[in-house]
């Protein structure tokens, strides 16, 4: 995996968490924090994210499994031969991901139609 590969997955991941926990989490506590997006010698790439714990944690673990992924070409998690995460967290991912995915689309629908 190249850094711009690993930046844009983080992005992209930071995305469907964050919209996750605006809307699901949105009484509880949450911190403003930076995760420093690095990739062997290349110069680090600063990602501010305010989440709750819980979806922090959702970040860091996916954040972790990103970089340690030893796919050179990196398939989608759903049709890798050997998936980094555990059982649990992939569901938990997956929902999210379902969950965020569906609501950036349609907004990239309102924002067609609005035109």
């Amino acid at each position: 995996m190249t850094q711009k590969k690993l930046v844009e997955d983080t992005v992209t991941l930071h995305r469907f968490i964050a919209l996750y926990c605006e809307q699901k989490h949105d009484g509880q506590l949450k911190s403003a924090k930076v995760l420093h997006v690095s990739f062997e010698n290349a110069i680090p790439y600063e990602l501010s994210y305010h989440l709750c714990e819980a979806c922090e944690n959702t970040l860091l673990y996916s954040y972790e499994r990103l970089q340690n992924c030893p796919h050179v070409e990196k398939p989608s998690c759903r049709k890798c031969p050997n998936p980094c995460y555990e059982k649990s967290m992939w569901k938990k991912i997956a929902g999210i991901m379902m969950y965020s995915g569906m609501r950036l689309g349609l907004t990239k629908i309102r924002k067609l139609f609005s035109k």
